[in-house]
């Protein structure tokens, strides 16, 4: 849902992407046939004989799938005539009016900044298109992130059998997790030495670990 406000008396939109959450990488984005067909950009380029701003329309609507944030472009007639492949500012400015059809300033929020910095977005084409894309690249980058990580804990695990006398640690998945982390940021591999650091530092440890009593003996 399009979240609308008010800033120095105008309406404006908050674009549901921060700044930082890019679709880079994406080289596609879904192409709504029969909403274009039906635009009125489409029908005013027609009746204008400007079939060439709908190129360039296009051109700058792939261009901002790989802008910060994604779906954006800046607001600047020297940015947008580079991104648009004019050979200068002038001839741009002399399209701009027709190419931007839709194009509206939004809100975006740089949480670095710690402040609202302002873009131009598309609510009637890139918004929604841009949300649901994001939507589904944080789900696919989660799922990799956590077989990721589960291959770290069963590597880790395994390392600990090896090493005899961790079945509590082995047996707890928070010690485990804690382990993992402390070598996602300490960039050490997995030897014994190494785990046995990580053991004392993390979980505090001494380095000298005897078998944990069995069946209940002492």
């Amino acid at each position: 849902m399009t979240e609308i406000g008010l800033c120095e008396g105008r309406d404006y939109i908050v674009w549901p992407l921060k700044r930082g959450e890019t679709l880079s990488n994406h080289d596609w984005f879904p192409f709504y046939g029969h909403r274009f067909l039906g635009s009125r950009f489409l029908s005013v380029s027609l009746l204008k004989g400007r079939r060439e701003d709908i190129g360039t329309a296009l051109i700058l609507w792939t261009e901002a799938m790989s802008q910060d944030p994604g779906g954006t472009l800046p607001d600047c007639n020297m940015e947008l005539a580079g991104l648009a492949r004019f050979s200068s500012v002038d001839e741009w400015v002399s399209v701009r009016e027709n190419v931007m059809a839709g194009w509206v300033p939004v809100e975006v929020e740089d949480e670095v900044a710690g402040k609202m910095i302002t873009r131009l977005g598309h609510p009637g084409f890139m918004q929604g298109v841009v949300a649901e894309m994001y939507k589904r690249k944080k789900g696919r980058d989660g799922a990799r992130e956590a077989a990721r990580v589960a291959v770290k804990k069963s590597r880790l695990k395994a390392k600990l059998e090896e090493m005899k006398g961790y079945e509590n640690v082995i047996a707890n998945p928070q010690a485990i997790m804690q382990l993992v982390e402390y070598f996602e940021h300490s960039d050490l591999f997995m030897t014994p030495d190494n785990i046995r650091a990580a053991l004392h530092e993390v979980l505090g440890w001494s380095g000298q670990v005897r078998p944990f009593p069995q069946n209940g003996s002492a």
